[in-house]
């Protein structure tokens, strides 16, 4: 925090300034004090998929945590030449990448679609479908969740 002066008394000469301080504060680190994978993960990721494995029929907490999740693997191969090679291991990444991007890009031609499920004695129930293939976003999330735990140990 910056301190200054907003007067400055000199009663040897009589004086009193009422300096004007115009200044620019520059941050080289994150605005949101997350300075490694490390702490997006814990901070960030988790408790988003905290807050999805408790309500998980609400699409809202699942594409905060499929979006925070996803951009973990820039934190985590930040500057990393082989980071588009390296991000092929994290399970599910294409469609991890499908649901994060296509929250702010409408397509509804991905490769993996999110829908429902709905049952008469069920909640809703968040899927993601590749033709056959369908999982539950909640199982696809715990799956991602289980390796970037073992990667961040």
């Amino acid at each position: 925090m910056a301190w200054y002066a907003k007067e400055i008394n000199i009663p040897e000469l009589g004086l009193t300034i009422y300096p004007k301080i115009k200044t620019t504060i520059t941050h080289s680190k994150s605005i949101f004090g997350c300075y490694s994978a490390e702490v997006y993960y814990k901070q960030i990721v988790k408790e988003n998929l905290k807050d999805f494995y408790k309500d998980l029929s609400s699409e809202r907490k699942a594409i905060n945590a499929c979006i925070t999740l996803y951009h973990l693997e820039d934190w985590y191969w930040k500057d990393d030449p082989m980071k588009k090679e390296k991000k092929k291991g994290v399970p599910y990444s294409l469609a991890l990448a499908d649901i994060a991007n296509g929250s702010k890009h409408f397509e509804p031609n991905r490769t993996y679609l999110s829908g429902n499920i709905e049952g008469t004695d069920i909640p809703p129930i968040l899927t993601l479908n590749k033709g056959e293939e369908v999982i539950k976003i909640e199982d696809m999330l715990k799956e991602i969740e289980k390796y970037w735990d073992e990667k961040l140990k």
